[in-house]
């Protein structure tokens, strides 16, 4: 019974398995078929818009007094007094006595210069006196024109040259003895002093250097182009008179960044042939706060001689400048603008300046158009994107 059963079920597989591989061989495989379209990348764009920009020149330099000399002595001798404020780092007003030296001998050159003087004065006077005598012997015996000698003219002048010359004699050794004191030219403050008391010093001893307290200045390099911007077009403007130009000087001085305001008061007119740059000056006023009134004198900060610092020139103010970020300029001067139809289109410009994170652009943009600043390594022209506004 079971064998008869077991023999239609084999036949049925069997040929259900026939049928079945009969349709898979006769049937082709059919793969879904997808069109993959690649969506444009997206870049950063800003768009820009003309504006009026006043430019800014930044150089740095060190400060320097705008006098400093040699303080040298005029006479020898023994050093007699040393001033208080004669040392390193001390203040002094124009006028105040800094050093003295031993005056004995140059009184005494004055005394004998007065002597001879007087003698001088008493030998004119006797010759005055007796060419007087003369004159009126010849009028009574003498006969025709009276020569010099009969009226002892050449006589009376070297009497009145000699007494000239002790008279200059007297005002040299006076001038002498007031060289004994060593007054401040101006005020201002000690940088070194090479002498002490009681020292002996020949004339022309260098006793110490000083400079002045009234005025510092700062030598900062510029290129031709940088005097441009603060409205200097040709060379032979640099030498000039400087209109008012304000600067700000920045240094990190006592732990702390301060600022000083300063003048650009001059250039010094002069190519550095290696350089290529010129110098400008900039002055400030009361660097050490000593006529600051005691209000201010909490909040100023002296300026010492010898800091290096930043220096900012507000120049000349333009119209029509863009700013762009430094990121959107490529290979040179140019940059890429996005089009109406979001492709991608190179443009040369002109750079007017490059400062720090940014780019100022004086041609080749106009209002409204899309500058791209990020998003591509290598740009292509023509390539199609998807612009987004750059965030502030």
């Amino acid at each position: 019974m079971k064998t008869r059963f077991q023999l239609p079920i084999a036949l049925l597989l069997i040929l259900s398995g026939v049928i079945a591989a009969a349709v898979i061989m006769n049937t082709s495989p059919q793969t879904a078929q997808y069109e993959e379209i690649a969506a444009p990348p997206v870049v950063h764009i800003v768009t820009v818009q003309p504006q009026r920009l006043r430019m800014e020149v930044r150089s740095q330099g060190r400060v320097a007094a705008q006098t400093e000399i040699d303080l040298v002595s005029g006479v020898s001798g023994n050093i007699v007094k040393v001033a208080p404020a004669f040392v390193s780092g001390g203040f002094f007003n124009q006028g105040d006595l800094l050093i003295a030296i031993d005056p004995a001998e140059y009184d005494l050159r004055i005394a004998q210069a007065q002597a001879r003087v007087m003698e001088a004065q008493y030998q004119l006077t006797r010759e005055e006196a007796e060419a007087e005598q003369a004159r009126d012997e010849w009028q009574q015996l003498g006969q025709g024109d009276p020569g010099p000698l009969n009226l002892r003219i050449p006589q009376l002048r070297e009497k009145r040259a000699k007494l000239a010359a002790e008279q200059e004699e007297l005002k040299n050794a006076r001038l002498l003895r007031q060289r004994t004191e060593i007054r401040a030219p101006f005020s201002g403050r000690v940088r070194s002093k090479n002498v002490g008391l009681g020292q002996f010093i020949h004339s022309g001893a260098i006793l110490g250097r000083i400079y002045s307290s009234d005025l510092a200045e700062v030598r900062l390099p510029l290129t031709t182009g940088e005097f441009a911007l603060i409205g200097f077009w040709d060379l032979a403007q640099f030498a000039q008179p400087i209109p008012d130009v304000p600067v700000q000087l920045t240094a990190d001085y006592q732990g702390r960044w301060h600022t000083w305001p300063a003048r650009l008061v001059r250039s010094e007119g002069v190519v550095d042939p290696d350089t290529g740059m010129i110098a400008a000056v900039a002055q400030v006023q009361d660097p050490f706060a000593l006529q600051a009134n005691k209000k201010d004198a909490v909040a100023a900060v002296p300026l010492p001689v010898g800091l290096f610092v930043e220096a900012v020139i507000a120049g000349r103010w333009l119209e029509d400048l863009i700013v762009i970020p430094v990121s959107a300029v490529f290979s040179g001067q140019r940059v890429v603008i996005v089009d109406d139809g979001n492709r991608l289109r190179f443009r040369n410009v002109e750079i007017l300046k490059i400062e720090r994170e940014q780019v100022i652009v004086a041609a080749g943009l106009t209002a409204g158009e899309r500058v791209l600043v990020s998003g591509l390594l290598h740009p292509v022209e023509g390539m199609a994107v998807t612009p987004v506004d750059q965030m502030p």
